[in-house]
């Protein structure tokens, strides 16, 4: 019997989920762009007096220039709230009628609110750019390729189980190509579908190639959400035992709940994880639930049935997928140590266990279908909450954060032109795609 053609996605589907995409990534942006500053910034203290004008608010002015005692601020076009010899409290320019203050002005750094014991001088991303550690970026650059070699490594475990038998340099290859594609050639072709095209013909297992490719997607994305609960548990634990913590650094202490819900979130996320594999690998409860009669009576195309044999394999390989998920958990905390070691060149305050528990999850939420790609909008808007609305850190810095952990991958990921631009692994045609983009479920991304 013919087989029917594979349905085709509708245009009006695809122009909708592409113009979400584009409307969270220009909302995000624009949120986090407005609070971000290009030049440093002093933040006047609440309460001082200035030319005989009570700032009513902490007001943070452009620096123009500083020296070892005093600071001089442009004051043209500056919104300010103070307090008039009158009485009169008014929210104006700070050049204009009735404040008439000097477009520039030197105060002493005295009359600047304190952060850590210093004078609060923001630096803007300009200076974060310029005075930014090279050595840290470059030892966050080095690091962050070691996923690659480790996840090549657990799918070839994988494919193991498939009687799927390509080399370890022929899956590290795989890797970098599909990286390359999903990279810089976002959209109907994504590095899934390469790496499914190519395993498949060099296996002739269509859908074992699928189910090991997800399947390594899903075991990747569990050891990210294990990563960031496993850090924020242990960084909850240390900051009950510290007697006393800077205020900077105030929101990181035990009392803070992001930390906490960090902590719930994934330990939900894990714990529903945990009952669906039991529930899905016993062969005793699958009984007793009826699921394998639910399957059989479903008009489940004969790709998802095979897909279910097959990944029902890998229950008598427990060592195996134990083995996947340790490689997944040291693979996973490359990207947070990297990115500490970026916040680190960038001047920021927050610790160490904060990255690792942050980091973890704005990757997940940018691994989401209907985020942008490379989570564009999304990563910079999620690190900005963590880091800058609780009090840590400045929204330059987090921005910088956000675009160091973006990047530094990139510049691994553009290995893999090298296989594409000898054609090795040319562009599979929309009709492969459509195939196999037929067959198979959405696809998360993620290493």
């Amino acid at each position: 019997m013919p087989q029917p053609h594979p349905p085709t996605k509708h245009p009006a589907g695809r122009l909708a989920m592409t113009a979400l995409k584009v409307a969270i990534a220009v909302l995000g942006l624009w949120w986090v762009l407005g609070q971000i500053s290009w030049h440093d910034t002093a933040v006047i203290a609440k309460g001082q007096t200035v030319r005989q004008a009570v700032f009513l608010r902490a007001t943070r002015l452009p620096v123009i220039s500083r020296t070892a005692h005093t600071v001089t601020v442009r004051l043209v076009r500056q919104e300010i709230k103070v307090k008039l010899p009158s009485g009169k409290i008014v929210t104006a320019d700070a050049t204009g009628y009735p404040i008439m203050f000097p477009r520039q002005l030197t105060l002493p750094l005295s009359y600047l609110a304190t952060a850590d014991g210093h004078p609060a001088i923001e630096a803007g991303l300009h200076s974060l750019i310029v005075r930014a550690n090279a050595w840290l970026l470059l030892g966050a650059l080095i690091i962050v390729g070691i996923p690659f070699f480790l996840t090549a490594w657990r799918w070839q475990l994988l494919m193991s189980v498939q009687d799927m038998h390509l080399s370890y340099a022929q899956c590290l290859r795989l890797n970098f190509v599909g990286q390359f594609y999903s990279t810089f050639l976002p959209g109907t072709t994504s590095g899934d579908l390469v790496k499914i095209l190519y395993t498949a013909r060099v296996t002739g297992k269509t859908t074992q190639s699928a189910v090991t490719v997800l399947l390594d997607r899903v075991v990747g994305l569990i050891g990210l959400v294990m990563v960031a609960g496993i850090a924020a548990s242990i960084q909850l634990l240390v900051n009950s035992g510290s007697p006393s913590v800077p205020p900077r650094a105030a929101v990181s202490t035990g009392s803070d709940p992001v930390l906490l819900h960090v902590v719930l979130l994934t330990g939900g996320l894990l714990a529903a994880t945990l009952v669906g594999c039991l529930v899905y690998f016993s062969a005793r409860l699958r009984r007793r639930l009826g699921i394998d009669s639910i399957l059989n009576r479903l008009p489940l195309p004969e790709f998802m049935k095979h897909a279910d044999r097959s990944l029902l394999a890998y229950r008598t390989h427990l060592r195996l997928l134990a083995a996947t998920f340790g490689l997944s958990m040291v693979s996973q905390s490359v990207l947070p140590l990297a990115g500490f070691l970026a916040g680190r060149a960038f001047g920021m305050h927050a610790s160490f266990g904060c990255f690792m528990a942050y980091i973890p999850l704005a990757a997940l939420a940018a691994s989401l279908p209907i985020v942008p790609p490379q989570g564009i909008g999304v990563t910079e808007a999620i690190l900005l909450h963590f880091f800058v609305t609780r009090g840590v850190d400045t929204a330059s810095q987090s921005f910088a954060l956000a675009q160091a952990i973006r990047f530094l991958p990139i510049a691994w990921n553009l290995l893999g032109a090298y296989w594409v631009v000898r054609g090795k692994f040319h562009r599979p045609t929309p009709t492969e795609v459509e195939m196999i983009e037929s067959e198979l479920p959405v696809q998360p991304s993620g290493s």
